[in-house]
């Protein structure tokens, strides 16, 4: 099924029936349209993606960018992200980066080669830093802590605000050596969490040396082996403070996951020997016994408003959309030492 057969059943030119699929760039009449549009559903006709791009035409597709499908928010952002440019008539094409620059660069050049209309590129990706020649003049929008490239609009929960919000909650229970398990370094959206959790200790007088940190991956084996190097009883917080940390402080749900697994099996009981709370706000974290208390991120509006502005700013390459923080929303669990909650 062609163009041309349809514009043959509907007695106009190959062009007309473009101008109807494509919206413009020439107007048509109304009683046109409409005949035009009965031919296409009666005969099926589906226009030629490829062809059109190659035509100098739009693919309706995006590249995203993230980097680790195994964790739970990375999962769930990516879910979000399809469900919400499918609902605008776009496909996404998703390539997992595992923090990898070469891979990164190669997922790059493969969507390039596709004629994505534009790039939506999550947190770890190294890709504009520098930017790569190849992304000149290419609509890109960073979601989720991603660096922000001069001119390039980002959208993105409020790190530092949230972390600080969430080590506020661990003071109001009485906490003072609290810890922090963070993620890989190099990660600008672990670097503004570590931030928020030294600000808030600082603004207390509580404890915020290096030697309450501990960095490691994004993963429940990230979190278990942190834990394990700032609760054990030989730990640097020992050393320093002669005491372990009574609370922690995880940037992501799945650390804190494996924090508490870790608390089990050092003997310590979760909240009343180490309280916990993470950031993601993620469908795991209710699962953990007992559950965490986390960061809640709406996702579903993160991911409207990423592809909002991404259409926007393929729709006008020039502009300058302003970039948005998003505040997240402290879901109680009883990991933290909140009571269970009562009534039906």
């Amino acid at each position: 099924m062609t163009r041309s057969d349809v514009a043959r059943r509907a007695g106009v030119s190959p062009a007309v029936v473009s101008y109807v699929v494509n919206n413009g760039p020439r107007p048509v009449a109304p009683g046109t349209r409409a005949r035009v549009e009965q031919v296409i559903s009666e005969l099926g006709y589906r226009p030629n993606a490829i062809a059109s791009a190659l035509r100098g035409g739009a693919t309706r597709s995006i590249g995203f960018l993230t980097p680790n499908p195994r964790n739970p928010f990375n999962a769930q952002v990516a879910e979000a992200i399809e469900r919400s440019f499918l609902a605008r008539d776009h496909l996404v094409i998703t390539g997992n980066t595992y923090y990898d620059r070469a891979r990164e660069e190669g997922l790059l050049r493969i969507f390039l080669d596709r004629h994505v209309d534009g790039l939506l590129l999550a947190s770890g990706s190294t890709l504009l830093a520098p930017m790569p020649p190849a992304l000149a003049g290419v609509p890109v929008v960073t979601l989720d802590g991603a660096t922000p490239a001069p001119g390039r609009t980002s959208v993105s929960a409020d790190e530092r605000a949230d972390a600080a919000a969430a080590v506020d909650h661990l003071q109001g229970h009485g906490h003072q050596l609290i810890a922090h398990i963070a993620g890989p370094r190099h990660l600008r959206g672990e670097e503004l969490k570590t931030r928020g959790w030294r600000q808030q200790q600082d603004a207390r007088g509580y404890p915020s040396g290096d030697e309450l940190i501990a960095h490691a991956e994004s993963s429940e084996e990230g979190g278990s082996s942190a834990a394990w190097l700032l609760l054990g009883s030989r730990a640097r917080p020992f050393a320093l403070h002669d005491r372990r940390p009574s609370a922690l402080f995880v940037s992501s749900d799945v650390q804190g996951i494996g924090a508490i697994s870790a608390c089990h099996e050092l003997g310590l009981r979760v909240p009343e020997d180490v309280a916990v709370v993470s950031l993601g706000g993620t469908k795991a974290a209710k699962y953990t016994h007992p559950p965490l208390t986390t960061m809640r991120h709406d996702f579903d509006f993160l991911a409207e408003t990423a592809a909002d502005r991404l259409l926007e700013v393929i729709a006008s390459p020039q502009s300058v959309l302003p970039s948005v923080l998003l505040r997240g929303n402290l879901v109680i669990g009883q990991a933290c030492g909140c009571p269970l909650p009562t009534g039906p």
